[in-house]
């Protein structure tokens, strides 16, 4: 894989740590796979997914590698997000911030729900897609935004149903945050809500957002 396919998948991961203020996580790029049949071969990735975060943990050792198919890295190598390729942004965003935010929580010794981490891909996905669109100089109202990425998408139908429970709890209450966050055009405030949520663990997470909303 040349290093131009790579690099949106590097930027994605500086964006998050810039927005998120955290200390850097290992590159991404060192533990990336492309090869789906290699993937499907280890019994690590369905034959419907086009990514996944792998994870081995073995004698208090945590081994990471994101599984992102060729094609749709492919679909983000010219650097810009537009309506034909706005779901492989969203897969590829959604790797990432999986990928930083357990090696982030790894870091400090930090447990991981399933849940927790699916919660923040959703809301990094609304966030990061909305900077780049506002750094493309395209604008978008939040709430196109908010139904493109949480109204629309449907679960894939292997899913079991833990694992549809799931999705669609972290979609609803990502959603519910994120029509309350700070505007974008203030972004001191915006940041700071953000990164002060980032640092919660997953059920307080899940209560901040439940008194959000009442």
């Amino acid at each position: 894989m040349t290093p131009a396919l790579m690099a949106p998948l590097r930027d994605l991961q500086t964006t998050l740590e810039q927005i998120y203020a955290l200390a850097p996580v290992p590159d991404i790029r060192r533990f990336l796979v492309t090869d789906r049949h290699l993937a499907v071969h280890l019994g690590a990735v369905a034959d419907d997914l086009d990514e996944a975060l792998l994870v081995l943990e073995r004698d208090g050792e945590l081994n990471l590698s994101l599984f992102l198919d060729a094609a749709v890295l492919a679909q983000v190598a010219g650097g810009a997000v537009d309506a034909d390729n706005l779901g492989a942004w969203l897969l590829a965003t959604e790797g990432v911030s999986h990928f930083v935010y357990l090696a982030a929580r790894a870091e400090v010794n930090r447990p991981v729900s399933q849940l927790e981490m699916e919660l923040q891909g959703e809301i990094d996905k609304f966030v990061v897609v909305e900077q780049l669109l506002q750094g493309q100089g395209v604008s978008v109202p939040d709430t196109a935004l908010l139904h493109w990425l949480f109204d629309q998408p449907a679960l894939r139908s292997s899913l079991d149903a833990e694992q549809r429970w799931r999705y669609r709890t972290a979609t609803r209450l990502a959603r519910h945050y994120c029509v309350r966050l700070p505007t974008s055009r203030r972004p001191e405030q915006r940041h700071r809500t953000l990164r002060d949520f980032y640092r919660l663990a997953g059920a307080q997470k899940i209560q901040r957002i439940r008194r959000l909303t009442h």
